[in-house]
């Protein structure tokens, strides 16, 4: 038997010798041929030691596989010594005052008190310290629900201030983009320029909103309905290369195909496809994006041609690891979200050839009293303008 500290093997060994005790007196009186000096008070005494003894082995033991922490073991082992030799030094000011009657009752006297005390102080300190555990639980719960609550408040502080300043920078860009596309003719290549300009600070706008979003459904929890996944897979596409346009991208979607989700579900791509674009090395970095739906799951595969992610940081990179710097926090809302669409999201490959994140989402069937909509023609790779 391994214990975890001397505490526990001090009980046990504590234990083992008030049993040795016994032994060595049943072999003592069997070689001596003193049999006839056990009466009924050694009996008595002998039957009551038996519980102390095995309680003081199995608290040992059982206290190496608690929960209480080490001092709190070493209070219990306190608590047992100082039981038994106060009981036993009760019961010696006894034995002085009455005399037993030979020398085996007088070992048995004290082999009782000692087992008897340490047993009801194991007892005493194990009950003890279980509540001091409770108390200091009940004590960090309180501090940490107070510092949640803290963090909490100065979250949404953070958050009503940046929502004011980004939709107001917003909606300053877009106004000012539309009044030179007023004045702007569209077959000038600046009105392209324009345009995208007026999206993007339309995409600032849904970031700000979906953060409100994202507060909300943490506090109120989860409301999932069918989303259109080839949809949001093309305008997610469409919006990467507004963003960057240097970026080539191929998408493999099915006519339609619906997984259980929610508006926040557009975030979980936005990251993947930015991160395969921002820590891209090469010039001209390809996108591709595959959908496999299933029966009832169904798989999106995002992959590029960069470099490949480091080791070091593949175990760690949908953790939220502080001072993580190559792919930010993006990733960690990536995989929360997903999560919480009873999905999952893994990296797939990386290397030197490029990275493959494939995300799993529950299938959702078409929503009640909609017609499934037509696509026109498959969708095919795009580029950029050069």
């Amino acid at each position: 038997m391994k214990f975890d500290n001397r505490a526990n093997t001090l009980l046990v060994a504590l234990g083992c010798l008030l049993g040795a005790i016994v032994a060595i007196e049943f072999i003592w009186l069997t070689l001596s041929n003193r049999l006839y000096l056990i009466n009924d008070v050694y009996v008595v005494g002998l039957a009551t030691t038996i519980p102390g003894v095995v309680g003081l082995v199995a608290g040992g033991v059982y206290l190496s596989r608690s929960s209480l922490s080490t001092d709190q073991q070493f209070r219990v082992l306190k608590w047992s010594v100082a039981g038994g030799g106060g009981f036993l030094l009760v019961n010696a000011m006894l034995m002085l005052t009455m005399p037993p009657a030979n020398r085996l009752i007088a070992v048995g006297w004290a082999r009782w008190s000692l087992s008897i005390g340490a047993g009801g102080g194991f007892l005493i300190g194990y009950y003890e310290a279980r509540a001091v555990q409770r108390a200091v639980r009940a004590e960090r719960a309180s501090i940490q629900a107070r510092e949640s609550e803290e963090r909490r408040e100065m979250l949404d502080d953070l958050n009503s201030l940046l929502r004011h300043e980004v939709l107001n920078t917003a909606a300053v860009i877009s106004g000012y983009a539309d009044l030179l596309k007023q004045r702007a003719d569209e077959d000038d290549p600046a009105y392209e320029y324009l345009d995208i300009i007026e999206r993007q600070a339309t995409e600032l706008t849904g970031t700000t909103k979906d953060v409100r979003l994202l507060l909300q459904s943490l506090e109120e929890g989860t409301d999932l309905s069918p989303v259109d996944l080839t949809d949001l897979l093309e305008e997610e596409l469409d919006k990467l290369e507004d963003r960057y346009g240097y970026v080539e991208t191929e998408a493999e979607l099915p006519d339609q195909v619906y997984v259980r989700a929610d508006e926040l579900l557009k975030r979980v791509f936005s990251n993947l496809l930015n991160n395969a674009v921002e820590h891209n090395q090469s010039g001209h970095p390809h996108v591709t994006v595959s959908v496999s739906p299933a029966p009832d799951t169904v798989d999106v595969r995002v992959a590029d041609d960069g470099t490949g992610i480091p080791e070091a940081e593949r175990d760690v990179l949908f953790e939220p690891v502080t001072g993580k710097t190559d792919h930010g926090i993006g990733l960690t809302i990536v995989a929360r979200l997903v999560d919480r669409y009873g999905g999952n999201v893994e990296l797939t490959e990386t290397g030197p050839g490029g990275t493959v994140f494939t995300v799993t989402l529950p299938r959702a069937e078409t929503e009640p009293g909609t017609d499934s909509p037509q696509r026109e023609s498959p969708p095919t790779a795009s580029s950029p303008p050069q």
